[in-house]
């Protein structure tokens, strides 16, 4: 994987989301470089190629805010001790926990494997982890908050630019997750001003959306959108868990609307937002959602279905289970902790065997670009309808008559096609524009 391939059409990239197999969310605070180092060796060794990595945010930038005549505050420092006078410490960032990702960094890129940062990790598996100066502020629109996280991914980008391993930035953990901005132009300040950040420190890689659960429109409710989030970033990503996406999670895993999940919504996105997009997240939730042999086949069908519709890349949810630790979030949620490729024991489950013969596989085909999809019929989303379920059916649908489909925003430029579907038209407005319908 180069710094752009995730840009590049027809490429396709495998991995994982890494978590140390000791520690989780804690690795930093609880660095072992021995177990690091095994880990990495584990996960190189079964073809993997890049890994999504997360400095926790209130461990890297631990500020509490210290206060004084009707509290206000008068100081930020790390617990009682002065923020040292130098870049890092005005940026409120724990020089030590910077250390440890460097070196972190040096056994990935030793390894052979490489790194897609996610940046504001203030949201992890059902927790949220934000500095203890703003952890009680709205962390989308707060100006405090805003002011230290555009530190803090100055810091990190600015210390990182150079590190050869990092192939994108990741604006975080599904950051929609962090609270409520209240407004879809809330949400579309806050994206602009951490991409923004990013790329005044580094203009050479890739910015990535990290989100999920988004939608070509506010009809239902949301804020974040995929039209904002490709305004914005330069790669989209889908998180398509059968278990947490509407309207998904109504047959068994290895089945053929299951399994077609997961290119459906990434075409969703690329095709609504017009920006590459890849599955950054994928998993089954654990054996309460079918036993690893199930689990198995649905990481193969889903492999190649992605594979062969342009979605950039496959990400497994996580790289090892998580059954041993007794921090929080993992002593909440217990559909979090059996999520691996690898045991706690050190065995690997059957989905890994089966990322490792699909990249064999890759390699020996020769087959590493594809040429551009041909595109049978071109699917009309409005508003006023609720967009993934149509679009979800529709390719479902369109996958059995054999059609390979492309979606499009009823408000943007039709692309030509020799057939359009406009399934489940609402609206008393009338779905299109006057001016769109002329055309």
């Amino acid at each position: 994987m180069s710094t752009c391939s995730l840009m590049l059409p027809g490429s396709f990239t495998v991995g994982c989301n890494y978590w140390a197999s000791h520690a989780g969310a804690m690795m930093w605070s609880d660095w072992r470089e021995d177990v690091v180092d095994a880990d990495l060796a584990k996960l190189a060794a079964a073809g993997l190629q890049v890994l999504r990595v997360f400095p926790l945010w209130s461990d890297f930038q631990p500020i509490t805010a210290l206060r004084g005549y009707a509290g206000t505050i008068r100081e930020m420092r790390f617990g009682e001790q002065a923020l040292p006078d130098d870049d890092l410490g005005r940026a409120g960032v724990s020089r030590v926990m910077m250390d440890r990702f460097a070196r972190f960094a040096e056994l990935a890129r030793a390894h052979g494997l490489q790194l897609i940062v996610g940046l504001v990790t203030g949201w992890m598996s059902g927790r949220t982890f934000a500095p203890p100066a703003i952890a009680d502020r709205n962390l989308h629109t707060d100006p405090l908050a805003l002011q230290w996280q555009a530190r803090f991914v100055k810091a990190f980008v600015t210390r990182f630019r150079s590190e050869p391993g990092v192939v994108a930035w990741d604006l975080g953990n599904e950051c929609n997750c962090m609270g409520r901005p209240g407004s879809r132009e809330a949400a579309w300040a806050w994206t602009a001003l951490i991409t923004s950040t990013i790329r005044a420190a580094d203009a050479t890689r890739p910015v990535i959306s990290g989100m999920h659960s988004l939608m070509p429109s506010t009809d239902l409710g949301g804020h974040w959108t995929i039209q904002d989030q490709a305004e914005l970033t330069d790669v989209l990503t889908t998180h398509p868990y059968p278990l947490w996406t509407r309207h998904a999670s109504q047959d068994p895993l290895d089945t053929l609307r299951t399994t077609v999940h997961a290119t459906a919504e990434s075409r969703f996105y690329a095709d609504i937002g017009g920006k590459p997009c890849f599955a950054e997240e994928i998993g089954t939730m654990g054996p309460m959602m079918g036993d690893w042999e199930a689990a198995a086949r649905f990481v193969r069908v889903n492999l190649f279905s992605l594979w062969a519709n342009d979605c950039r890349g496959f990400l497994w949810w996580c790289a090892f289970d998580q059954t041993r630790l007794g921090d929080a979030p993992y002593d909440w949620m217990a559909i979090e902790r059996e999520l691996g490729l690898i045991r706690d024991d050190g065995s690997a489950k059957p989905m890994l065997a089966e990322i490792s013969s699909f990249r064999a596989w890759l390699q020996a085909s020769k087959l590493e670009r594809l040429p551009e999809r041909r595109i049978d019929a071109v699917c009309v989303l409005t508003r006023g309808q609720d967009q993934w379920a149509v679009a979800y059916a529709a390719w479902a649908l369109a996958a059995q008559a054999k059609l390979s489909l492309r979606f499009a925003w009823a408000d943007d430029p039709l692309p030509d096609a020799r057939l359009y579907l406009a399934p489940s038209l609402a609206g008393v407005g009338g779905p299109f524009g006057r001016a769109r319908w002329l055309e």
